[in-house]
């Protein structure tokens, strides 16, 4: 009997084969595709949930007053956020303002001792307490929370500044604003222009 070689079969063997090898390069795509796109949206997520926690992390501002009759003022503020409280000694703060085309900067951390800042009940200079409680500096912002802070004028950092410029009296005299901001730990801050329009300890500068 004679053989004979089936072309027919021949082909549909080879475009089986050929079919076979197009579904697992497919598979292989599809695989690498899906894994990325995992990667992708795993990180779309942690970016949202970091830049939320960010937008909501604020400093309100409720008020302000003339504190003494020389460079002081009160502040009132509300901290608010998603995200983790945040150490007192990590919140930046900058008093300034512009005369005559020079500008006057005090600045320092909310945990700082300003040598005007009232006496605490644990006997140290207080900066910050919160608002309704004992005058005792905190260890951290706690989110919903509202806090007197103390701004002393001068120039200078911290408990080591001097003079009088960009406080109440000072902006007073002079007829300009100070500005006073608030730096968060981690990124941003939030100012508030102070005015003084009555020279009188308890007026409001905000």
């Amino acid at each position: 009997m004679e053989n004979k070689n089936d072309t027919l079969a021949q082909v549909g063997i080879g475009a089986m084969i050929v079919f076979i090898g197009i579904i697992i390069a497919v598979s292989s795509s599809m695989y690498v595709m899906i894994n990325q796109l995992e990667r992708i949206s795993q990180g779309a997520e942690s970016t949202i949930s970091v830049a939320t926690n960010e937008a909501h992390t604020q400093v309100i501002f409720v008020g302000g007053w003339v504190d003494d009759a020389f460079d002081d003022y009160l502040l009132m503020f509300e901290y608010q956020s998603l995200g983790k409280n945040v150490q007192t000694d990590e919140v930046a703060w900058v008093l300034w303002c512009e005369f005559n085309d020079q500008i006057s900067r005090r600045m320092g951390y909310l945990g700082d001792q300003v040598g005007s800042a009232p006496v605490g009940t644990n006997g140290e200079r207080t900066t910050i307490w919160e608002v309704g409680g004992e005058i005792l500096r905190p260890d951290e912002l706690i989110s919903g929370k509202r806090y007197f802070v103390i701004a002393d004028g001068g120039t200078g950092s911290g408990n080591t500044g001097g003079g009088t410029a960009c406080g109440p009296q000072w902006i007073f005299d002079r007829g300009v604003t100070a500005y006073y901001s608030i730096y968060l730990p981690g990124g941003g801050h939030t100012t508030q222009e102070l005015r003084v329009n009555v020279f009188e300890v308890g007026e409001s500068v905000t």
